[in-house]
């Protein structure tokens, strides 16, 4: 097998505790072994990226060294399941769903700001309820930086303050750095504010009329990839995701330190931004030198830190906290 690094080697060994303790979970089984996680995994394999995939193998097949270290397991059980993993296959590329459209597997991670005003104007040409849900997962999710799943939990608080539910939350994993999160609103106009309540208004009703947020954001997707067909170009790869990915783009381009920018993303690591989100190269012309959003610096400090050795191409200025 692959030599690694110790770290990486104890980074597999607890996301491999996290995967044993969900799948238990799941299960309601008190206890589950390697080679179940390696079953479930194919279960689930068409439905991952390659990426994805393969960090699944690597937790696996440093479970499976650490067992074949200490003896617990036998060669020919180490090849079994070694090649049950060689056996499985990601999602295409080219994947399409059941009515033949292609999925978002080769989604942008930018866009540009004329291609998404384009397709928020064609999405309030016909200001349904979803239509004007969806148009606001775009033209805010670049600036308040929210997953799209997280964006439709939005609602106000007693003293009007705009909150969001966090998607990816896990205080055993270490992932996410709040269950909840405030929407920071300080750069944002009044009337952005004013509408954005209003959204949160129109997921409220629909929260009560049945709707779920899997519901919620299956209608958004189809009424983005409807506006999408509409508007041509550029637009084709760009989903509501494609918005987080702008985000940290701009927020790097406005010279955020990554600890700032992993609050604005409920990220737990400054370096789950640098490794897996658009870089600051592809952020938006003119926003060097723009006053960034205002990030609570408890949270800041709570945010464990990296370095900036992926896609942080923009230093800090003198006397912002470092990475």
């Amino acid at each position: 097998m692959q030599t690694r690094q110790r770290k990486t080697e104890a980074g597999y060994r607890k996301r491999y505790t996290g995967m044993i303790r969900t799948l238990c979970r799941r299960q309601k089984v008190v206890s589950v072994n390697v080679e179940d996680l390696a079953a479930e995994v194919g279960r689930r394999a068409s439905r991952l990226t390659p990426n994805s995939l393969k960090q699944y193998h690597a937790v696996l097949r440093q479970q499976l060294r650490d067992l074949w270290d200490q003896g617990a397991i036998a060669e020919e059980e180490v090849e079994r399941i070694d090649a049950m993993l060689r056996m499985q296959r990601p999602m295409p590329e080219t994947s399409k769903d059941k009515a033949g459209r292609r999925t978002s597997a080769r989604r942008a991670r930018s866009v540009r700001p004329e291609t998404l005003s384009a397709l928020v104007s064609e999405l309030l040409s016909d200001p349904t309820a979803i239509r004007r849900i969806a148009a606001a997962q775009l033209e805010y999710g670049v600036v308040i930086a929210t997953r799209p799943s997280e964006f439709l939990t939005l609602n106000v608080d007693a003293n009007d303050r705009l909150w969001v539910t966090s998607a990816k939350y896990s205080e055993a994993n270490r992932r996410g750095l709040q269950p909840e999160r405030s929407v920071a609103l300080d750069h944002l106009d009044p009337g952005d504010i004013v509408e954005l309540r209003e959204i949160a208004g129109l997921l409220l009703a629909e929260r009560k009329a049945g709707a779920t947020t899997a519901s919620l954001l299956r209608r958004c997707q189809n009424a983005i990839r409807v506006a999408r067909t509409e508007v041509g170009g550029r637009s084709k790869t760009v989903t509501a995701y494609t918005v987080r990915h702008q985000a940290r783009a701009n927020m790097a381009a406005m010279e955020m330190t990554p600890e700032e920018v992993a609050v604005m993303m409920n990220h737990a690591s400054a370096t789950t931004a640098q490794s897996h989100y658009a870089p600051a190269r592809q952020g938006w012309k003119g926003l060097k030198g723009i006053a960034p959003p205002a990030v609570d610096p408890v949270l800041v400090a709570k945010v464990r830190p990296g370095n900036r050795s992926r896609g942080w191409t923009i230093e800090p200025p003198p006397g912002r906290r470092p990475g």
